[in-house]
């Protein structure tokens, strides 16, 4: 079988096919928590559900963090994979 289609039939097939590849990256990415940037103390205590009192006693106990000057980063990924590893 061959699809014969005008120019602006094949970019508008095209323009729909990336939005649709776009919609499920997106919806990939949220599933599996993946940001494109660092959490901050208060943010990556409400994605865990908990205070930030708690993350930074989390913190004493190993939970990966990166230090820029005096403010403090969390990958959510990793601070989540740690919470699971723990018996907290």
């Amino acid at each position: 079988m061959k699809v014969i289609l005008t120019e602006e039939d094949e970019q508008s097939l095209r323009s729909f096919i990336h939005q649709i590849a776009v919609e499920e990256f997106k919806a990939a990415r949220n599933d599996v928590h993946i940001s494109e940037v660092p959490y901050n103390q208060t943010e990556i205590a409400k994605k865990l559900n908990t205070s930030t009192k708690t993350i930074r006693e989390w913190e004493t106990l190993g939970m990966p963090h990166g230090t820029i000057g005096s403010s403090k980063f969390y990958d959510f990924i990793q601070c989540k994979q740690w919470v699971l590893t723990q018996n907290i």
